[in-house]
């Protein structure tokens, strides 16, 4: 079965997170439910009827934006896919898939990173940009 993307679906849940008046407290190396939407082409859409996925906040960028790293449960030996142990088992930050979101997109708390894997993950992505 094909995936099929629902954008009118993500378009009614965008248009609340955009009129969403909460304040997020956030941290970098948390992980976070975030809500990436229905996106274009092979940019990676989050799941479920919130179009959420998990993602590693690498930076907090004042008190509106951050930059996220979505993760995935699929593993793959290609560049750009970063593999991690999160909570017994092996998933992915798509470290190609990185970006700039608005904190209104970032839900619910799964847990945090320790500050010296963080900055090992840093190095990571250091890595991939300097290719």
């Amino acid at each position: 079965m094909q995936y099929v993307k629902d954008f009118d679906a993500w378009n009614t849940i965008k248009k609340r997170i955009q009129d969403d008046t909460r304040t997020v407290n956030i941290r970098e190396g948390e992980i976070r439910w975030v809500t990436f939407g229905v996106n274009v082409g092979s940019e990676i859409d989050g799941k479920g009827a919130s179009f959420a996925r998990p993602a590693l906040i690498v930076h907090v960028i004042g008190s509106n934006l951050a930059l996220v790293i979505p993760m995935s449960t699929k593993v793959k030996d290609v560049t750009g896919y970063v593999p991690i142990q999160w909570k017994g088992k092996t998933v992915s930050l798509c470290v190609h898939q990185m970006k700039v979101i608005s904190q209104k997109r970032i839900l619910s708390r799964m847990g945090k990173i320790p500050a010296n894997t963080l900055s090992l993950y840093k190095q990571f992505i250091t890595m991939f940009f300097t290719l």
